[in-house]
């Protein structure tokens, strides 16, 4: 290690995410005698406000793909060095550690999926694509998320197009609104937070719900196990969660040292088990393969290129506004 310091902090996001992470960093705290002191916030905005206002006081934080990109525009962001966690190259699947949206300036950690949880003891059919949630059979028992980049590349997959095409080809974009039109009409809820989507399903308003894998685990690990998540075959949206060290800090060795550790392979299993997100190590377990999130191969999944996406979103937002 390094030994430039006594003390290291870190920004993340709190609840369960932060507590899972805690538990891997304490591990590494009795052996290398360096503190982790936790601050969390809401979101990737409130990542860059932090980060912004308080300069050298964050050593390692948790962004996604598109706080990546929004701590890039600002120059946010250290360069990393991925030689210096030799288990990141040793123990992740070599599909995942550099990721497109990468620059050398991040360690990929895991992916959460936004597919749909479906209500087995009501739904007979079986669910596997996008094109199912407008059977007519849902009217009125559809909750979708209230989130235009998200419904947007559902939407796009739906159709079987790429999200990242849409601002560049105005007939496709008129395409992906036909089919947000057409997925509207079965909803009767907007949702703002996965809570809000698992009350639906626990409570029979909705027979299908957009959804985060890991809050259907969590809400079958509380007695509702005839709730099902489904990746349709078309895709899903995707969240990251990737571990980035800020510009300005002064303690990148140290940091280094913590993320080496925590790239061991047990404790990235560790970590997958207490998250309930898959994280794509090497001879991956079944306690990671049984997860709802898990895919095999990244290409299963819809990527969004926020340099290409960011520059539209207020124009799909207005859309969506419309739509709804």
């Amino acid at each position: 290690m390094g030994g430039d310091s006594e003390y290291i902090r870190y920004l993340g996001w709190g609840g369960n995410t932060q507590d899972s992470a805690a538990e891997i960093f304490e591990q590494w705290s009795e052996e290398s005698d360096v503190e982790v002191r936790h601050e969390s916030a809401g979101g990737d905005v409130e990542f860059i406000s932090y980060l912004q206002q308080n300069r050298g006081d964050v050593d390692l934080f948790l962004p996604s793909s598109y706080g990546i990109h929004l701590a890039r525009q600002e120059d946010l962001l250290a360069e990393v060095d991925r030689s210096e966690v030799p288990n990141y190259a040793e123990n992740m699947k070599e599909e995942w550690q550099d990721m497109p949206y990468m620059e050398n300036d991040a360690f990929f950690r895991d992916a959460l999926t936004q597919g749909y949880a479906v209500n087995t003891d009501e739904v007979s059919r079986e669910m596997t694509s996008w094109q199912d949630i407008k059977e007519d059979e849902f009217a009125d028992l559809l909750a979708l998320r209230d989130d235009a980049a998200s419904r947007f590349t559902n939407a796009a997959l739906s159709i079987e197009e790429d999200v990242n095409a849409i601002p560049d080809d105005g007939g496709l974009f008129d395409d992906v609104v036909a089919e947000l039109e057409a997925q509207h009409e079965n909803t009767f809820s907007l949702w703002g937070s996965g809570a809000e989507a698992m009350q639906y399903l626990r409570e029979e308003n909705a027979m299908v719900a957009e959804a985060w894998g890991g809050r259907t685990r969590a809400l079958q690990q509380d007695g509702n196990e005839h709730i099902e998540y489904v990746i349709p075959d078309e895709g899903a949206a995707t969240i990251t969660e990737d571990f980035a060290i800020p510009a300005d800090s002064e303690k990148k060795e140290t940091v280094y040292d913590l993320l080496d550790f925590v790239y061991q392979r047990d404790n990235l299993v560790d970590l997958s088990d207490m998250l309930g997100y898959p994280i794509p190590v090497v001879d991956t377990p079944d306690v990671i393969t049984g997860l709802p999130d898990y895919v095999d191969d990244p290409d299963d999944l819809a990527w969004v290129d926020w340099s290409v996406v960011d520059p539209v979103i207020d124009d799909w937002q207005e859309t969506f506004d419309q739509i709804k």
